[in-house]
């Protein structure tokens, strides 16, 4: 199969578009990495709406919704062999529903982006992450999932799409970018805390972010 040539569009810092552009590092898939900065994003918004950013470009078809495209990324992105989306049909309904259940762990956060008091607000997400609240349970619930396992890979015993997914939906909770949510709020979940360092540690991990200075991405880093 021709490798596609490929450009993925988002803000300079890690988000929903992390998981593409992460995937298509670690499967050696080359690509164009176009950070917009916010006054780009919106000189492009109104040409796109009602699409939203992460964009993708695959051989000049452009194509959006973050976990389609992370997806495809996995399909493309190979490592031992073996790529990080299943071609197996059953392993890769296990892999979305654990990918999906990762999701829930930030699910709740985006309903406090409206709350206009700062007091509020952060008293809204502390409550979230608290032992027993909406995103701790669904982090506690995935430490069990990990302490099943002998690799220390969420399934297979291999890295998959899902690994990817939790390194990354847990790193803003990791690096204080929201106000309100402490920096060691997961700290007490022993096999994710272990899992988020067997991911930096993989080579490819650690070459796509060697180089980044911006200090986002720090909590990404071995």
């Amino acid at each position: 199969m021709t490798t596609p040539t490929i450009k993925v569009s988002y803000f300079p810092f890690p988000g929903r578009g992390e998981p593409v552009k992460l995937a298509l590092a670690v499967g050696g898939i080359p690509f164009e990495d176009n950070m917009l900065p916010p006054p780009a994003w919106g000189e492009l918004k109104a040409k796109v709406a009602p699409l939203q950013l992460p964009l993708m470009e695959v051989d000049g078809k452009q194509v959006s919704q973050s976990i389609a495209m992370f997806r495809y990324a996995c399909k493309l992105a190979k490592v031992d062999g073996k790529p990080l989306y299943p071609e197996d049909p059953l392993e890769a309904l296990l892999v979305d529903e654990l990918t999906d259940q990762v999701s829930e762990v930030f699910a709740p956060l985006p309903a406090t982006f409206a709350i206009t008091d700062q007091k509020e607000k952060e008293a809204a997400r502390a409550a979230l992450v608290k032992q027993g609240g909406a995103s701790e349970k669904w982090a506690a619930f995935l430490d069990g999932k990990l302490a099943g396992s002998k690799s220390g890979f969420a399934l297979f015993d291999r890295l998959t799409m899902v690994d990817l997914m939790i390194f990354l939906n847990f790193a803003p909770f990791r690096n204080g970018f929201f106000d309100g949510i402490p920096k060691d709020c997961f700290d007490h979940l022993a096999h994710v805390s272990k899992h988020k360092e067997k991911i930096a540690n993989i080579q490819q991990v650690k070459d796509y972010y060697k180089d980044n200075q911006n200090p986002m991405y720090a909590v990404l880093k071995a």
